[in-house]
């Protein structure tokens, strides 16, 4: 057996001992879908754009336009994405009754479309839109078609306030019931699966602590190491569509 099957069996073994599995999926999980993900050398959307000149809440606000440029043209990309065989596969562990849930940082709605249950979307969604001002959610298409017809700032149909994709942006923090639903899902798990993501964002890089702290095990598979590896029972540095299908099957 090579190192690289061990290693897969070793992660099936994980997943046959545990009951109450929660999956932390990051960037890495859409990108064989065809979506960037935002820090890999050369590759990653920060390489090329400044984070706090098109990401911020601050710079959305005073350059609405030019933000939103950028945000229609990732958004085409990520309204295109179909799940991939990474997405595929934790829907069929879910199937098999052993995951709970996934907490994602990613906003492209990939695990619904795969029919995966119990999402909890840490940063949001981009298929909403959301008043700054009321806070009404509406479709993202609501922001699009005001785009479309040539408004540089949508604004909300209620009260007039600016309207941003309900997405969290630098400077935005979290919302408090999403991460009251993390913290449910969270607790009495045995094993946490770490999907593609560097784990340098935070708080969303804390979950990893918390479920070690609690007595749960932790697997990883990202293409890139990260910094809870030495932590992990099993750690594989693949793409998740290479890797995860086989230890299902």
């Amino acid at each position: 057996m090579t190192e690289r099957e061990q290693l897969i069996a070793k992660f099936a073994d994980l997943i046959l001992e545990s009951k109450n599995i929660v999956a932390l999926t990051g960037a890495g999980m859409s990108t064989e879908s065809g979506i960037p993900d935002f820090r890999s050398p050369g590759t990653g959307l920060w390489t090329k754009v400044d984070p706090d000149e098109f990401a911020s809440i601050h710079s959305y606000v005073s350059s609405t336009s030019k933000n939103l440029k950028l945000m229609l043209e990732m958004g085409t990309t990520i309204f295109r994405a179909k799940p991939n065989k990474g997405h595929k596969a934790l829907t069929q562990l879910q199937k098999m009754g052993k995951l709970k849930g996934v907490l994602t940082q990613n906003i492209d709605g990939l695990h619904s479309k795969a029919r995966t249950k119990n999402v909890v979307e840490l940063h949001g969604t981009a298929n909403e839109s959301k008043c700054l001002r009321c806070k009404r959610v509406y479709p993202i298409t609501t922001l699009i078609n005001q785009v479309l017809r040539g408004k540089n700032s949508p604004t909300c149909e209620e009260c007039g306030g600016l309207l941003k994709p309900n997405a969290i942006f630098f400077g935005e923090p979290l919302e408090s019931a999403v991460l009251r639903k993390a913290d449910e899902m969270i607790a009495d798990l045995e094993l946490m699966i770490v999907l593609g993501s560097s784990l340098l964002v935070y708080p969303v890089a804390f979950y990893p602590h918390k479920a070690i702290a609690a007595g749960a095990k932790l697997a990883i598979i990202n293409i890139q190491p990260t910094e809870m590896d030495h932590q992990a029972e099993v750690v594989i540095h693949d793409k998740i569509g290479n890797v995860l299908p086989q230890i299902i099957e």
